[in-house]
């Protein structure tokens, strides 16, 4: 009875979709026969007699940030890329050489070696996303021809890669408790709808030139950090195919970390904790001391000197115009803990203040404008009733702004899928191509189509 009405409900749904395809079809019959309408009745033209159609497309175009948001953000919704998936995988997609990595070939060359290697292949999970959103998790295989075969059969929209587990996926059921992940790369996740508290420019799944130098400067700080002070050497980075990066470090003392180890150097690198009260309230952990000498742990130090700081006022204010906007110009002064200080930077602002070329040199406003702060927090230290907390809401401010926000959930747990290298995104058509850390601000996500 149940299977009798199932098949019912199924030939119902059925005879609904086709109906409603008939009434489309005749819809589109009866709009062919009509004449096409004049374009001088008010619903077509504007008050000047020019199209609306263009006077839309015209006003798109004086603001040139919201014509290229708008024409990106079309680009994506147009985007229908899982016909071109097929000929992808059996012709372009590196399956090859994504197997030899995660097979690590040629570490070992005795007969032995080579049959733990064998099996240690054939224990690493993949997991596919097929048309439809249907998840199919634990595929695993014994070679690179029966993966391109299953990736050409199954035409999945996104490929996972989970850890290398004690037995092999498929048969996990005959395992239970023993089967349980044994190893897997240390991997990072940034992803810029993350930022969107100090984005001005764009905003979730939206990115453009003016806010991509963020995950610019997340390669530059976390890619110095873990090779000099863990002395990780093998570090993948990789374009995430929408709005973010992936980072896979591949030492074998990586991959073997154990969840508890893996936790610890995620919050090594977690010095942003998220924001409160709608973005106007960021929370860091910068571990400084106290007083005159107070000092930030010697990587953050040279993170902010090195990087951080010349991003902050060279690219990053002028970029958003955090100086110029209302809501951000009073989170930034709700962190200066002086009064004066605010004082000066709100007459500034309220005043609308500029610099000149003769006095300031060629500046951006926004860059003036917070110089102008840091003069002013100078000022107050070297008076003689010094506010010791003044000596760090500088570098609180920016480290708010501008460094690394990992997902470290993410980093935590060797039982994470992460999107695959060189797979498409199935809503833009990008590819997840790897990028080079060494020369990071050449890389242009819109060039990955």
């Amino acid at each position: 009875e149940a299977t009798k009405a199932h098949h019912f409900k199924r030939e119902k749904v059925i005879s609904r979709a086709n109906a409603r395809e008939r009434e489309r079809v005749a819809l589109l019959k009866k709009k062919k026969k009509k004449k096409p309408a004049m374009t001088t009745t008010n619903e077509t033209l504007g008050e000047s007699g020019e199209r609306k159609e263009d006077v839309k497309r015209q006003k798109l175009m004086e603001d040139d940030d919201d014509f290229e948001k708008n024409q990106a953000l079309v680009k994506e919704e147009a985007v229908d890329v899982h016909s071109l998936m097929r000929p992808y995988y059996a012709h372009i997609f590196p399956s090859k050489q994504l197997f030899e990595w995660l097979s690590y070939e040629g570490l070992t060359s005795s007969k032995e070696s080579q049959k733990d290697q064998q099996q240690f292949i054939q224990n690493r999970e993949f997991c596919f996303t097929l048309k439809g959103e249907i998840f199919v998790r634990y595929n695993s295989y014994a070679d690179e021809k029966s993966l391109r075969k299953d990736l050409k059969t199954k035409v999945p929209g996104k490929i996972d890669i989970g850890p290398v587990f004690s037995h092999n996926p498929k048969n996990r059921l005959a395992y239970g408790g023993s089967f349980k992940p044994v190893e897997r790369e240390l991997v990072f996740d940034i992803d810029m709808t993350d930022y969107d508290d100090v984005r001005t420019c764009c905003d979730q799944a939206k990115i453009c030139p003016k806010c991509w130098p963020l995950m610019n400067c997340a390669v530059k700080v976390l890619d110095v950090g873990l090779r000099e002070d863990f002395g990780f050497e093998h570090i993948l980075w990789v374009y995430s195919g929408r709005r973010g990066i992936h980072a896979w470090v591949c030492d074998e003392r990586a991959r073997k970390l154990s969840d508890e180890e893996r936790s610890a150097v995620a919050e090594y690198f977690s010095v942003f904790k998220g924001v409160e009260g709608g973005g106007e309230k960021k929370k860091t952990n910068l571990s400084f001391g106290s007083g005159k000498r107070a000092k930030m742990h010697p990587r953050l130090e040279e993170a902010y000197w090195k990087v951080l700081k010349p991003f902050w006022e060279k690219e990053f204010l002028p970029a958003q115009k955090l100086m110029e906007s209302k809501k951000h110009f009073e989170t930034i002064l709700s962190m200066i803990p002086d009064a004066t200080v605010r004082q000066k930077a709100e007459f500034d602002f309220n005043n609308k203040k500029m610099p000149t070329v003769s006095r300031d040199g060629d500046i951006d406003v926004n860059t003036w404008r917070w110089q102008r702060i840091v003069k002013a927090v100078e000022d107050e230290l070297r008076g003689k009733n010094t506010n010791w907390d003044l000596t760090r809401c500088l570098q609180t401010i920016i480290f708010s702004h501008v460094y690394p926000r990992l997902d470290a959930e993410v980093s935590k747990h060797m039982n994470h899928l992460l999107k695959a290298p060189f797979c498409v995104h199935p809503k833009t058509g990008r590819v997840c191509v790897p990028i080079d850390p060494s020369n990071c601000d050449a890389f242009d996500p819109s060039n990955c189509d």
